[in-house]
């Protein structure tokens, strides 16, 4: 058994789903973690939902909206009375600057405030697409509301003080990691696609976010080896294999030095 992801296809056809949070709602809280295909949006104008991302757990608050991306492994931790939105979105519907700006959130990924005029226009936009889901105009309302959350996560985007091309190879860098870890994990493989030497890749990352092009790497293989350790049933050298690792002792190796524990210790954390 592997980690379960749920399909945006399962919920709408149209890749776009909608719900409106209320005091009274059921929130899945006992629901098993789980990851989805699809992006998730998340306006909150009152009360106060956690949910546990990737071994982290990070808490909305009212005045606030949050977004995770595709793959990420959660579940709800505590929900308290919340009034507001959700929305579920195909990634094909975000088109290539919002995906960008999604991405580059992703490298510090925190709920950010929204102010009363965008809180407006987003209750409107939400109540206007929950009446209209399954029109052809859906995408459109869609793609406003996607539109104000880039908006204010660019505003509250630390690369926002870059140099252009700086932004351009780290968005595109982070792109391609999430894509190939697996199977490619030498910087040479990203710089050759970025057209770039990987000294100065290297130098990109390291002015950027603090780390070097192989450190980067090694924490997302790292979060990949997490993921599968704590939430899948599959055996540690089945996992090992999964992940791109023909050599398990290395797999092992590679773990215990990054985090401190050996793959069988911290799987016993999250398995009885």
């Amino acid at each position: 058994m592997i980690i379960p992801t749920h399909k945006i296809i399962d919920h709408a056809e149209s890749g776009i789903s909608i719900r409106r949070l209320t005091p009274d709602i059921v929130m899945p809280a006992d629901r098993p973690l789980h990851r989805d295909d699809y992006f998730a949006f998340c306006l909150l104008t009152k009360g106060e939902v956690s949910i546990n991302v990737d071994f982290t757990e990070h808490t909305l608050l009212a005045g606030q909206i949050g977004c995770m991306l595709p793959g990420q492994v959660h579940q709800y931790a505590t929900v308290r009375e919340p009034e507001g939105w959700m929305m579920f979105v195909d990634g094909i519907h975000l088109g290539e600057e919002n995906l960008r700006v999604m991405q580059r959130f992703a490298l510090a990924r925190h709920p950010l405030p929204i102010d009363e005029r965008r809180t407006q226009e987003l209750n409107q936009l939400f109540a206007m697409l929950q009446q209209r889901t399954e029109s052809p105009q859906a995408k459109d309302f869609a793609r406003a509301i996607i539109d104000i959350f880039a908006e204010v996560m660019s505003q509250n985007d630390d690369t926002n003080s870059l140099n252009p091309r700086h932004r351009e190879v780290l968005s595109r860098f982070v792109q391609l990691v999430d894509e190939h870890v697996t199977s490619h994990r030498q910087p040479s493989f990203y710089a050759d696609r970025l057209n770039i030497t990987t000294g100065y890749l290297n130098e990109i990352l390291t002015a950027t976010i603090g780390h070097s092009t192989s450190k980067y790497i090694q924490r997302a293989i790292v979060l990949r080896m997490k993921r599968e350790l704590a939430y899948s049933t599959q055996s540690i050298q089945e996992i090992s294999r999964q992940l791109g690792f023909e050599d398990y002792t290395y797999f092992s190796r590679l773990f215990s030095k990054t985090t401190g524990v050996s793959p069988s210790a911290f799987r016993a954390k999250y398995h009885d």
